[in-house]
C-alpha cells in the first residue's frame, strides 16, 4: 500500500511539474542538466525536455524536493499556494481532490497489467487500468464518492454492479430514440423478462418511463432530491437488474457484462471528476439519438467516411431524461441540479469488432506498464511493420475522417483519447477508427452549412457553435496537443522515433487534405491550422480556480485560454521538438 501510493504520488508530482509549467502557473530556471522551480515553502528540481506546444516533458522520477524525492503532490499544493492562488476553502477543495485523486492512481497500480497483457484484455476491462485524462493534475477526484464508494464504483476496483431501476410519471419524463427503435423494443431487448416484472407493481405502467439508475445516484440523489416524489409515487423504484455493468473511466458510461451484446448505458452521476458534474443534461440528452441520425445519414452518403476510412459512429440511439416537478422549474439553479436523473443507450463497440480483430482505446496508447514497456510500443512491435508504416496508417485512420467531418460538414467532435478507439487485426496492424460521445460531445459552426438543415428542431436548437478556429480546437485541444504531444514523448524514449519525425506526419496529411478538398479551402483556411501560433487551452488552470462547478449552463462559454504557444503544424522546430 505504501509503495503504491509514493509511486502514484511521484507520478502525479512530475506531472503536475510539466502541465502547471506549461499553462504557466509555474515558471522553473534552468540549472545545468536540471530546472529548479523555487516556491516559498520549498525548492523543486527536475529533469525535462520540451516538446510540442512548447510544453514540458518530466522525466520520471526525476523530482526533488529540497533534495528528497518528490512523492507527494498535496505537499507541492501547498508549497505553491501562492503561485496557484489557492486559500481557505478551494486550498481545502483541491488537496481533498487531490488526496481521491492519488489514492485512486494507487488504486490502480496495485494491479497494473503490463502493456502485453493490457493489449489482450478486453476492452472494456482495460479501460479500469487507465490513468485518466493525461493533461488535467486532478483527473480521478470524484468529489461526492466516499472510500466504500471507490470500492465499489471505481473503473479502478475492477466490480461490475446492477443497476436500479425507477418508474417515472411521464408529466417529467421524455423518451427519446431513433426511427428504427421503439421504446418497447429498447425495453425489451434491454431487460428481457424483468420488464413484465418491472411493470407489474405500477398501477398504470403505460404512465410511466423506466429508467436505469447507478446505485450511487439511486442512493445520494433519488433518495434525497426526489424523496417527496417517491412519497407521491411519481418516481417509483421498480426494482435492480439481473444484469451486471461494468463503469469505463468516466464513472458513468457502464458496459453490460452479463449480456455483451446489450448496449452501454451512460447514466447520471452527481460526482464531480475533472471540471465537471458528470450528470446528463436534458436538452443534450434528448438530443442524442437525432444526432446520431443526423451523423449517421451524412456518414452513409459520403464515400470517404463509409467506405474509404469505415470511420466507425457508435450511436446514441435511445435517451430518457427526468425534469425534476420542482427544482427543474428554477433556471438559476447551478446545471448539476438540473441534470439528477437520465440515462443514455449506445452501441456498444463489442458488435462493431469482428473476428481477427482487437479494440483498445485511444488512451491506453500511451499506458506504460510495470515493465516499463507502453502499449503503442507494444503495437508496434507486434505488428509486423516498422514504427514509421505503423504511425503513418494510424494517424491517416482518424486524422483525415476528423478533418473531413471538420472542413467538409461544420462538424467538431470531441476526439480526447476515451472518445477514439483504435481497432487493429490480430497482430496489432491499424485498421480502422471508431469515435463515440456525441451528446454534449458534437459542435457545429457558427454559418448555416447545406447539411444542417437536416439536423432535427432539437437537435439544432441544442448544438453549440463557434467560430471555425475555435471549433477546431476540437483537434487542437483533443488530438494534437491532448494526445500527440504525449506519444511523440513515448515513441522517442521507447523506439528512438524523432518527435519531429511524427510531427511531419501530421503536417503531411494535413496538407494532404488541404491539396485534395480544394473545395473547403476557404473553411481550411478560416480554421487556421497552419497558423504560427495557437492559444493554450489551460485546463488546470480553470480546474484550480474553482469558478466553473456552479455555473447556471455548463457550457457557457469555451476552455479557458492562457497565452500562445507555437503550433508544431505551422512549420519543424529548428531543434527538432517538433
Amino acid at each position: 500500500m505504501q509503495t503504491t501510493w509514493l509511486l502514484a504520488g511521484a507520478l502525479i508530482t512530475g506531472k503536475m511539474l510539466g502541465e502547471l509549467s506549461y499553462e504557466g502557473l509555474f515558471v522553473p530556471t534552468v540549472d545545468g542538466a536540471e530546472h529548479v522551480l523555487a516556491l516559498p515553502g520549498a525548492t523543486y528540481r527536475f529533469r525535462a525536455r520540451r516538446g510540442a506546444f512548447e510544453t514540458w516533458h518530466v522525466e520520471p522520477g526525476s523530482a526533488t524536493r529540497d533534495g528528497e524525492p518528490a512523492c507527494d503532490p498535496r505537499q507541492l499544493v501547498v508549497d505553491a499556494r501562492e503561485q496557484l492562488g489557492l486559500t481557505g476553502l478551494r486550498l481545502a477543495d483541491v488537496l481533498s481532490e487531490m488526496t481521491a485523486t492519488v489514492a485512486n492512481e494507487a488504486a490502480r497500480l496495485a494491479h497494473a497489467p503490463t502493456a502485453a497483457e493490457l493489449v489482450a484484455m478486453d476492452y472494456d476491462h482495460a479501460d479500469g487500468h487507465l490513468t485518466g485524462h493525461p493533461r488535467l493534475v486532478l483527473n480521478k477526484g470524484r468529489v461526492g464518492f466516499s472510500a466504500r464508494d471507490r470500492e465499489e464504483y471505481a473503473p479502478e476496483a475492477g466490480k461490475a454492479f446492477a443497476l436500479r431501476w425507477f418508474a417515472v410519471h411521464r408529466d417529467f419524463a421524455s423518451f427519446r430514440c431513433v426511427a428504427e427503435l421503439s421504446e418497447e423494443q429498447l425495453l425489451s431487448e434491454e431487460l428481457g423478462e424483468q420488464l413484465s416484472g418491472f411493470r407489474a407493481g405500477l398501477s398504470d405502467p403505460d404512465d410511466y418511463v423506466l429508467v436505469p439508475v447507478h446505485p450511487w445516484q439511486a442512493d445520494e440523489i433519488i433518495g434525497t432530491l426526489y424523496a417527496a416524489e417517491v412519497a407521491a409515487g411519481t418516481v417509483v423504484p421498480v426494482g435492480v437488474s439481473d444484469d451486471s455493468y461494468l463503469p469505463h473511466q468516466t464513472v458513468r458510461t457502464l458496459a453490460n457484462v452479463t449480456h455483451p451484446t446489450r448496449r452501454d448505458v451512460k447514466t447520471a452521476v452527481s460526482v464531480r471528476n475533472t471540471l465537471v458534474y458528470r450528470g446528463l443534461a436534458q436538452a443534450a440528452t434528448l438530443a442524442a439519438p437525432a444526432v446520431t441520425t443526423w451523423l449517421r445519414s451524412i456518414s452513409a452518403a459520403d464515400p470517404l467516411l463509409d467506405k474509404e476510412y469505415r470511420f466507425e459512429l457508435l450511436g446514441e440511439i435511445a435517451s430518457v431524461s427526468v425534469k425534476h416537478p420542482l427544482l427543474g422549474h428554477i433556471d438559476e439553479l447551478p446545471y448539476r441540479f438540473h441534470e439528477t436523473l437520465g440515462a443514455l443507450w449506445r452501441e456498444p463497440l463489442r458488435t462493431r469488432v469482428g473476428a481477427g480483430e482487437r479494440a483498445l482505446s485511444f488512451a491506453a496508447l500511451p499506458y506504460r506498464g510495470p515493465d516499463g514497456e507502453a502499449v503503442i510500443t507494444r503495437l508496434i512491435r507486434e505488428s509486423g511493420v516498422n514504427a514509421e508504416e505503423w504511425l503513418g496508417t494510424w494517424l491517416d485512420l482518424f486524422l483525415t475522417p476528423l478533418l473531413h467531418w471538420l472542413l467538409r460538414y461544420g462538424v467538431g467532435f470531441c476526439p480526447h483519447g476515451q472518445n477514439l478507439i483504435l481497432i487493429t487485426d490480430e497482430r496489432g496492424l491499424p485498421v480502422r477508427v471508431a469515435i463515440k460521445d456525441f451528446a454534449q460531445g458534437v459542435d457545429l459552426m457558427d454559418e448555416e452549412l447545406p447539411e444542417y438543415a437536416s439536423l432535427a428542431p432539437e437537435a439544432n436548437a441544442d448544438m453549440l457553435r463557434w467560430a471555425p478556429h475555435l471549433l477546431a480546437q476540437s483537434l487542437f485541444s483533443s488530438v494534437f496537443a491532448g494526445q500527440l504531444r504525449f506519444l511523440a514523448e513515448v515513441l522517442l524514449d521507447d523506439l528512438d522515433y524523432p518527435r519531429a519525425a511524427l510531427w511531419t506526419k501530421v503536417r503531411e496529411i494535413v496538407r494532404r487534405y488541404r491539396d485534395e478538398h480544394p473545395e473547403s479551402t476557404a473553411r481550411f483556411d478560416a480554421c487556421l491550422l497552419f497558423a504560427p501560433d495557437v492559444e493554450r487551452v489551460t485546463l488546470n488552470r480553470e480546474h484550480f480556480a474553482g469558478q466553473g462547478f456552479d455555473k447556471i449552463d455548463r457550457d457557457d462559454e469555451f476552455d479557458v485560454r492562457f497565452g500562445r504557444a507555437r503550433n508544431p503544424l505551422a512549420a519543424p522546430d529548428p531543434d527538432g521538438a517538433w
